[in-house]
């Protein structure tokens, strides 16, 4: 017993940033804890927020010992826990942020123990402090309710770092239309838009677009202001290569996996998919929407052909296919020569990367994928550099 406690005490803690990511997986809901001291309205955004007991009713909330709310919570001893509903996600953001006045438009009632409660959210919970545990970095309060109140309401939701809320088809439908809109341009550069303007525009709740631009900031295509205003990230040459170097890595390590492993049918499906990239011989490329997605679901294919979520997940995490999107089309309408030129060398790529996979032949298929990339960063610069820096 003494050998297992000394082998057991031994064990290092595990590193910060494997902690960080791995917690990061569960999903939770989100609070604004609230108080009040000496006139002074504080507020926090906090997720670390659980049921202690039910008899006497208790609950356990950690705070970092850094913020204001937390000095001022210790010393009041009381607070209210503020539950957001899913149309909240601007409201966790900005309790989120250091700021000198955090309840700015911002309405509130005064609670029964004094601290300011969030009008109009999901669940609102009233407590006074029973005791303070100090844990890491953060206080740990754990508190009596003295009072307690809900609505019936959707929850807003904490996940790997994002606000989001639970998914419905809408909002995946809502997703890929702003997403098409980015990578078509529709909004133009610099120009701004935002929650309210898009909600107007396409008529679905606030949330659902709020969860979608969320998204979209996460790959990098729309950027935020300090205002809150969002607006499309100009394409770089460097974001670009980034990109098409990360996809290369990982298509090159389906090609181990795949080639000479893939049945007929596997086979007449990749087929099908590269057919559909080339270029009608006469007339050339005709539609642009059509052959981005042919492009977009052939290069998928590569990847899905490994039968490994994981790597296909983090294929589609990348930005590679939305960023050659946008290049793709800028070439397609640039209507010369040279952009010419350039997609019709891509398109006898995925000829010759179809013979190698129909020969088993891995090492060609990487020498291919190579200068496929190698091709699609030289198209890419003519593009980027040719409109003046960006697209």
């Amino acid at each position: 017993m003494t050998t297992e406690l000394s082998r057991l005490e031994k064990l290092a803690a595990v590193n910060n940033l494997i902690f960080r990511e791995v917690i990061g997986h569960f999903t939770s809901g989100v609070t604004v804890i609230t108080t009040k001291h000496e006139g002074v309205n504080y507020g926090v955004t906090a997720s670390a927020v659980s049921s202690l007991s039910v008899d006497p009713p208790m609950l356990l909330v950690c705070i970092n010992q850094a913020t204001g709310t937390c000095n001022a919570i210790s010393k009041a001893k009381v607070f209210g826990v503020n539950i957001l509903h899913e149309d909240q996600g601007e409201i966790a953001m900005q309790f989120a942020r250091p700021s000198k006045d955090k309840f700015q438009g911002i309405e509130t009632i005064e609670g029964k123990l004094g601290e300011p409660i969030l009008k109009e959210t999901l669940a609102h919970l009233e407590c006074r402090v029973v005791q303070e545990v100090t844990g890491g970095t953060h206080s740990v309060f754990l508190a009596e309710v003295v009072h307690a109140s809900a609505e019936e309401r959707n929850p807003l939701t904490y996940y790997r770092g994002k606000f989001g809320r639970f998914l419905s088809h809408n909002d995946e439908m809502v997703y890929l239309e702003l997403r098409s809109k980015v990578l078509k341009r529709d909004f133009q550069l610099m120009e701004p838009f935002n929650v309210g303007s898009l909600t107007e525009m396409i008529k679905v709740p606030r949330q659902v677009i709020y969860h979608a631009l969320t998204k979209l900031e996460a790959e990098g295509l729309i950027s935020r202001s300090e205002t809150g205003d969002y607006s499309v990230t100009p394409l770089s040459i460097e974001m670009l290569t980034e990109a098409l170097e990360t996809r290369c890595a990982l298509e090159v390590a389906a090609v181990e996996k795949t080639v000479g492993n893939l049945s007929k049918e596997e086979l007449a499906v990749l087929r099908k998919r590269v057919e559909d990239t080339l270029p009608n011989k006469e007339n050339g490329i005709t539609d642009i929407d059509k052959y981005i997605e042919a492009n977009i679901s052939l290069h998928d294919y590569t990847i899905a052909l490994t039968n490994n979520a994981t790597l296909l997940d983090s294929y589609r995490r990348l930005t590679a296919e939305a960023v050659m999107s946008s290049a793709l089309r800028v070439a397609f309408e640039a209507n010369n020569s040279t952009a010419k030129e350039e997609l019709n060398k891509l398109a006898d790529d995925h000829e010759s990367l179809l013979l190698a996979y129909e020969n088993g032949d891995k090492e060609a298929a990487k020498e291919i994928i190579q200068q496929h990339t190698d091709e699609a960063k030289k198209l890419g610069k003519y593009i980027i550099s040719h409109a003046g820096g960006s697209i």
